[in-house]
């Protein structure tokens, strides 16, 4: 209806303004009706006109205009937000857990053998599993070698122990294994490639440290990815209760020599993002890192080393961060003790799981890391060999009554062993004052097959800078200090344990063997004129 009419109108306003034309032509004079219709005629044309512009005007901005417009600032938004996100950090974190030596006495042997002729020690790890699966990282030292022969197992004084004990580790959740020891070559060469032929055969994707079956292999450096971090592995030991794999074979055990140290991790920083090492090192039995750790220590730390961790005393050391005027800086574990044993002493039972947490940066094209949150958390190895029970705990997880059930109170004939005495303990340690050394008298020092340092010519090394925690503790006590083992105050040392300088009134004398079968262990009578002695008869 609307276009007939307009149609109508349209061809009316035609013939009008055609009449109008030729009167206009003819000089005719217009009457006032069509005046008026002229102008109605000429104020409707510009109406329809002004109609027509504001139409193509909106269908120009719907369809062309606004949708420009709006992906302008869809892209302008877009670029604020990248740039944004370009300038924002892009953060990233790995936990990783350590603990000490697992070191299988003969008692531990046998509890893995069942009646039906099957091996496992799958239940020795049940009580810290979720520990050690929480963490991005687990790490383990492995102190023996790992036999596929069960008639030839033996857990002292020479250890091998049966591969089902590293079919453990990894069901228990271990990512690394350490295995730089002075016990690695308790059967020399053929034990060894038994050992590293178990783990390239059974678990080739786990990075076994510290002994090779090729050149080749002990020049490369061991890695690990996490979360996008990339984690380098070093590990070494002072030296070996025998004389190494042999003849042609030195590459198989990584031995402390500066040098190739030096060499090995500046090979690994070039290709990491963080590098741990692990340093088999020390004296047994002592809480209090010797002068040998604590030179190895400063020198690491000047190598670029982010974190250490230390084994072989078989029982605790303090831990801290260690940094110097050039900008080094480092965490260390200088002992976590033992992780699975049955030996009788205390403090061989008192125990540490180093933690912390690596935490990447990339802002602005550069990287950054952060070691975070680094604490040990208390352990205990508990055992009963008569009821077949042994596992280590949490000391958080631990009681007094399974304290009152630990074989070690028949062993020391009183009720010292509890849980209060335990955890006093652990402070006591956690809390002796370690002072860095910046000498480096024995870093080029090696060890003989009696354990003692020896110089380039043979010649023994007499070691006095070391410091016994007992000594230690009694100038502290006197209100004097023992200067000898820092020769400057380059280097800083800070303990990061929250633990107060509150002493135990536990005392322990026992010895350190597992007595239960035909083991015995004399390690309490090394010998102290070498602070580094660890006898091939010792643990």
């Amino acid at each position: 209806m609307d276009l007939l009419y307009l149609k109508s109108y349209a061809n009316g306003l035609r013939k009008y303004t055609k009449e109008f034309i030729m009167k206009k032509n003819k000089n005719i004079p217009l009457n006032l009706k069509e005046q008026i219709n002229s102008r109605i005629g000429l104020i409707c044309s510009i109406v329809v006109m002004i109609l027509l512009v504001f139409v193509f005007h909106q269908l120009d901005y719907q369809i062309i205009q606004k949708p420009a417009d709006q992906a302008s600032k869809e892209a302008e938004q877009k670029k604020l937000e990248a740039e944004k996100a370009a300038r924002a950090p892009e953060i990233s974190t790995a936990t990783v857990i350590a603990v000490g030596d697992n070191l299988y006495h003969d008692s531990l042997i046998q509890s893995g053998e069942s009646d039906s002729g099957t091996w496992n020690y799958d239940a020795i790890y049940e009580n810290v599993k979720d520990e050690i699966q929480a963490a991005d990282i687990a790490m383990v030292d492995q102190e023996t070698v790992l036999t596929t022969e069960h008639d030839a197992v033996s857990g002292y004084p020479s250890f091998a122990t049966p591969t089902e004990v590293g079919d453990a580790l990894i069901n228990a959740g271990f990512d690394i294994i350490e295995s730089a020891t002075n016990h690695i070559d308790d059967y020399g060469y053929d034990y060894m490639a038994q050992t590293l032929n178990f783990w390239k055969t059974s678990y080739p994707d786990v990075p076994v440290l510290g002994i090779h079956d090729s050149e080749e292999d002990a020049n490369t450096v061991k890695t690990l990815e996490v979360n996008g971090i990339k984690v380098a592995f070093l590990d070494y030991t002072y030296g070996t209760n025998n004389s190494g794999a042999g003849d042609g074979r030195d590459y198989m055990i990584d031995i402390f020599e500066k040098d190739k140290v030096a060499s090995m991790i500046e090979k690994a920083k070039a290709d990491s993002d963080v590098l741990i090492f692990v340093a088999h090192w020390g004296k047994e039995m002592e809480t209090m890192p010797t002068e040998y750790e604590k030179e190895w220590a400063t020198f690491l730390m000047q190598q670029g080393v982010d974190v250490v961790i230390g084994g072989h005393p078989h029982i605790l050391q303090p831990y801290g961060r260690m940094s110097d005027k050039e900008g080094h800086s480092m965490l260390i574990f200088y002992s976590l003790g033992n992780f699975v044993s049955t030996q009788e002493s205390f403090d061989a039972l008192l125990e540490g799981m180093g933690c912390f947490t690596i935490q990447k940066t990339v802002q602005d094209g550069k990287t950054s890391i952060e070691i975070k949150d680094a604490e040990v958390k208390p352990m205990v190895m508990h055992y009963n060999k008569e009821a077949g029970v042994f596992s280590p705990y949490m000391l958080s997880d631990y009681t007094e009554e399974l304290a009152a059930q630990h074989e070690l109170r028949t062993v020391l004939g009183d009720d010292s062993f509890t849980l209060a005495n335990l955890q006093a303990r652990f402070k006591e340690i956690m809390s002796l004052n370690v002072k860095p050394s910046t000498n480096t008298d024995l870093l080029d020092v090696t060890f003989n097959s009696d354990g003692d340092m020896v110089d380039s010519n043979g010649e023994y090394v007499d070691d006095i800078w070391s410091v016994s925690a007992s000594d230690a503790q009694s100038d502290s006590s006197d209100g004097s200090s023992d200067d000898s083992s820092d020769s400057s105050d380059e280097s800083d040392y800070s303990d990061d344990s929250d633990y107060s300088d509150d002493s135990s009134d536990y005392y322990d004398d026992s010895d350190y063997s597992d007595d239960s079968s035909d083991y015995y262990d004399d390690s309490d009578y090394y010998d102290d004129s070498s602070d580094y002695s660890d006898y091939s008869d010792e643990e």
